[in-house]
């Protein structure tokens, strides 16, 4: 899924599923065109792991740039057979995928095996980086394109004698609640930089449970915040 603008409103949508139904989506946010290759060829492996749908969120900042890919030229090793896939063949007994159950009871069976599986998600497979110095005085939240803007500001401010960091998740769903609660233990604040009114924020929110101070800046509508509307945000944030 790649916006048509340089814009970051559909996490909501994404990371709380597009419908009806107690069901999740897998969500994987790439920062650079080198990610963008990488996490494409991990979703499929998680997709059939799972048998769930994978989201790749990117935008169009991404969609559109241009940056030095290396391409894995290590074929793709050939899946065992799966006891639900479609064998293409008259011999053996018939595979029968069924999604619909009327009976309430054996619904929820189904929706509590599914839960379970969203949880072996959570513990196996969330992915999150991180750029923090020892001595932070604050650290950015963002993902994607915006990440890439805080890693400049960050520049930015060690130049005005300010040390930051950048915790960056990679997974939105599942999201890492726990790298980010910890957060709460190193930082006196956290600016989490969106490029829209405020989705991921909540929960950022959420992890570090009032913890820390937990700030947002955001532009929206396809404007991209530059470094420079970020740095000082986080100056105003730091200097109170």
């Amino acid at each position: 899924m790649c916006s048509a603008a340089p814009a970051q409103s559909d996490y909501f949508q994404s990371t709380r599923g597009g419908g009806h139904g107690d069901y999740r989506t897998l969500v994987l946010a790439p920062a650079t065109v080198q990610e963008l290759y990488d996490l494409t060829r991990d979703a499929f492996d998680l997709a059939e792991k799972y048998r769930n749908p994978v989201l790749i969120l990117a935008d169009a900042v991404l969609g559109q740039m241009m940056e030095p890919v290396s391409l894995t030229r290590e074929p793709l090793p050939m899946p065992a057979p799966l006891p639900w896939g479609a064998r293409g063949t008259r011999k053996g007994s018939r595979t029968v995928i069924n999604s619909l159950y009327i009976i309430p009871e054996d619904l929820e069976a189904v929706n509590l095996r599914l839960a379970e599986k969203y949880a072996q998600m959570a513990r196996e497979d969330v992915r999150y980086t991180e750029e923090i110095p020892d001595n932070a005085e604050a650290v950015f939240v963002a993902y994607g394109s915006a990440a890439r803007v805080c890693m400049t500001a960050m520049e930015q401010l060690e130049a005005r004698g300010i040390s930051t960091g950048l915790a960056r998740p990679i997974t939105l769903f599942p999201y890492p609640y726990e790298q980010i609660s910890a957060l709460a233990n190193r930082a006196q604040h956290l600016l989490v930089v969106e490029m829209s009114l405020g989705q991921m924020v909540e929960d950022v929110r959420l992890a570090v449970e009032g913890r820390v101070p937990v700030h947002f800046y955001g532009r929206t509508g396809g404007v991209v915040p530059t470094p420079d509307e970020v740095a000082n945000a986080m100056e105003k944030v730091i200097r109170g």
